[in-house]
C-alpha cells in the first residue's frame, strides 16, 4: 500500500481519537455518511502515527536554526525514542501471551481435564498455525509506538496443514480503524479495513451482522459469519499515546544539546583568528591581501611601537556541565519512561531488592502490569473471535467432541510472562513451598512465571505433582520446620534494604 508521508510536525501530540458516530446501527443506508466522518478524524490520526513512526526511526528534525557560523552544522539524533520502543517491546512482549485455565471449579462446570485438554490444544494452534509470537511483536509495535493496534480474526476455508483452526492477521493501523456508538457503553459499532489503489479507496466493513463492501459510491453487502465485529482495536493507555510520545519535547532538547556540543568541538578544532594591529603582505599586482593557507608561516607587519598580536578568537565553554546536563536529561527521560538502567555496573552493598527498585525495574514492571490491564481487554475481544471461529472449523477437520469446540472464553485466563529467567532461585523456593503447602499447581506455575506456556507443564506434570502431594500428606499433624527453602534466596533480606524497611529496623533498635 502507499504510505502518505507527512514531514512537518504543526499540531500537538495528544494520543490517537477515538471515532464516534451517532447511529444506533449501521445500514446499507448510512454506511458511506458514517464512512466519510470517520474516515477525516482516521487521517488526522494518520498523520501523527506517521510522524511517530519516523520519528522511533530516526527522521527527527532539530527543533533550532544555526545562525552563527551556519557553515558547521552537524546534526546529531541521540533517538532515545528507539531505545524505549524497544525495551517496552522486549520487556511486555518478548514472550507470547498464552492462555491457561482461570481454575478447576468454574460457573460452566465443566470438566477440568477436558479444558485443560481444550486449552492446550488452542494454545498449539495459536503458536504453531498462527505463529502468534511473530504476530504479537508486530502488534506491540503499532501499539507501542502509535499508541493503538489493529487485529483481525476470520474464519478459516483452506489450507488446514498448516495446524492453524482461524485466520489471524495483524493489521497495520494506518489502514483499520472501529467506530463507536457515542452512548454510554461506547459500544463498538463499525470495524473498518481499507486499501488505496491510486486515487480508488476500497473499504472492508463489518457490523455484529453484515459485511460491506465499499468502493466509491457502491455498497455490496453480505452475512458476517462470524456474528460479531472481527476487529479488534487495542489501546496502550487511556489517552492513547506512544510509550515515548509525552517525552518528544525533551528529546528534541537533547538532540539540541549533543549536536550544540559536538559543534563547539567542530568550532574549536576550525577557530576563527584575530589579529590586533597586523597587517597581511598584499599583491604587488591586484593589491588583494595575501591570506595565509594551512601550514604556512604567518607574517604580519604593524606600525613602529605596537604590538602585534594573533590569537584564536573564542568564548569560554564549559565542556563538562554540559556533558552532565546531556547525562541528566538521558536518564530522566528513561525514568519518565519507566524504562530502568539496564548497564549501570555500580558497585555498592545494597541488598538485590534495594538494586532492583533503585535502577528502575519495579517501576517497569508496575507500569508493565497497568499496560498489561488495557492489553488484556484486547486480548479477551479476541478469544472471543477465535473460539467463534473455530466454531464455524469443519467436523472432518476439527470433531465435535473435540474439547477446543467446548471451551468458554470466561474459563481461561491470559498468561503474560515477563524476565522469565530472573531470579530462578527465589522462584524455584516459591514453587516448592507452595506445592509443598497443598496449593494447585496450575496456580502456582501461573503466578511464578517461569514457563512461557504455563498450561502446558501443568497438563504434562499434573500426575507427578499431584501425587508428590498425596504422598506427602502426613497420618498426624507433625511440627512445621524453621526453615523450608530448599536453597538460599532474598525473602530474609528486607530488613536490610534501605529503601524497604532497613531504616525504620535499624531505628527501632536504637529505640530499644
Amino acid at each position: 500500500m502507499p504510505k502518505r508521508r507527512y514531514a512537518v510536525r504543526d499540531y500537538d501530540l495528544l494520543g490517537r481519537r477515538r471515532i464516534y458516530t451517532n447511529e444506533k446501527e449501521i445500514t446499507r443506508d448510512n454506511i458511506l455518511d458514517v464512512l466519510s466522518h470517520a474516515r477525516a478524524i482516521h487521517d488526522f490520526n494518520v498523520k501523527e502515527m506517521q510522524f511517530l513512526i519516523e520519528y522511533e526511526r530516526g527522521k527527527q528534525d532539530l527543533q533550532r536554526t544555526k545562525t552563527i557560523r551556519p557553515e558547521i552544522d552537524i546534526r546529531v539524533h541521540s533517538n532515545i525514542a528507539n531505545d524505549i520502543k524497544e525495551f517496552k517491546v522486549g520487556y511486555n512482549w518478548s514472550n507470547p501471551i498464552m492462555l491457561i485455565q482461570r481454575g478447576d471449579n468454574e460457573i460452566h462446570e465443566t470438566d477440568p481435564e477436558k479444558d485443560d485438554k481444550g486449552i492446550a490444544a488452542l494454545n498449539e494452534a495459536l503458536k504453531n498455525g498462527s505463529n502468534i509470537g511473530y504476530e504479537d511483536q508486530c502488534l506491540a509495535e503499532s501499539i507501542e509506538v502509535c499508541g493503538i493496534g489493529h487485529r483481525m480474526i476470520d474464519v478459516k476455508t483452506s489450507e488446514w496443514e498448516d495446524g492453524a483452526l482461524f485466520e489471524l492477521y495483524t493489521l497495520d493501523s494506518q489502514y483499520a480503524f472501529c467506530v463507536y456508538r457515542n452512548a454510554p457503553g461506547r459500544k463498538k459499532v463499525l470495524g473498518v479495513t481499507f486499501s488505496e489503489n491510486g486515487d480508488q479507496t476500497e473499504y472492508t466493513c463489518f457490523t455484529p451482522k453484515l459485511r460491506f463492501e465499499v468502493v466509491g459510491d457502491k455498497v455490496t453487502v453480505s452475512k458476517n459469519p462470524l456474528g460479531r465485529i472481527p476487529i479488534v482495536e487495542y489501546e496502550r493507555s487511556f489517552d492513547r499515546t506512544g510509550c515515548f510520545e509525552r517525552q518528544i519535547s525533551r528529546m528534541d532538547a537533547l538532540n539540541i544539546l549533543i549536536s550544540d556540543f559536538t559543534n563547539d568541538v567542530a568550532q574549536r578544532t576550525q577557530e576563527i583568528w584575530w589579529g590586533d594591529n597586523v597587517d597581511f603582505q598584499r599583491d604587488e599586482k591586484t593589491g588583494e591581501i595575501k591570506h595565509p593557507r594551512s601550514g604556512q608561516w604567518i607574517l604580519t607587519y604593524s606600525d613602529d611601537g605596537k604590538v602585534a598580536k594573533i590569537q584564536p578568537l573564542s568564548s569560554t565553554f564549559d565542556g563538562s556541565s554540559t556533558l552532565n546536563a546531556i547525562q541528566s536529561t538521558r536518564s530522566e527521560i528513561f525514568q519518565d519512561c519507566k524504562v530502568p538502567i539496564q548497564y549501570d555496573s555500580a558497585g555498592g552493598g545494597s541488598t538485590g531488592v534495594a538494586t532492583d527498585m533503585s535502577s528502575g525495574w519495579s517501576a517497569a514492571e508496575l507500569d508493565a502490569l497497568k499496560e498489561q490491564q488495557m492489553t488484556e481487554r484486547g486480548k479477551r475481544e479476541e478469544l472471543m473471535l477465535i473460539l467463534a471461529a473455530v466454531d464455524k472449523v469443519p467436523e472432518n477437520i476439527l470433531p465435535m467432541d473435540s474439547p477446543v469446540r467446548q471451551l468458554h472464553s470466561t474459563d481461561i485466563d491470559f498468561h503474560f510472562t515477563r524476565r522469565r529467567n530472573y531470579d530462578l532461585v527465589n522462584k524455584a523456593n516459591f514453587v516448592s513451598q507452595m506445592l509443598a503447602k497443598g496449593l494447585n499447581g496450575r496456580h502456582v506455575l501461573k503466578e511464578a512465571e517461569i514457563f512461557p506456556d504455563a498450561e502446558q507443564v501443568w497438563l504434562d506434570s499434573k500426575e507427578m505433582i499431584e501425587a508428590i502431594q498425596k504422598s506427602a500428606l502426613p497420618s498426624e499433624p507433625a511440627e512445621e520446620p524453621a526453615d523450608t527453602r530448599i536453597s538460599a534466596d532474598n525473602s530474609d533480606q528486607t530488613e536490610n534494604s534501605p529503601i524497604l524497611d532497613g531504616m525504620n529496623t535499624e531505628q527501632n533498635k536504637v529505640q530499644t
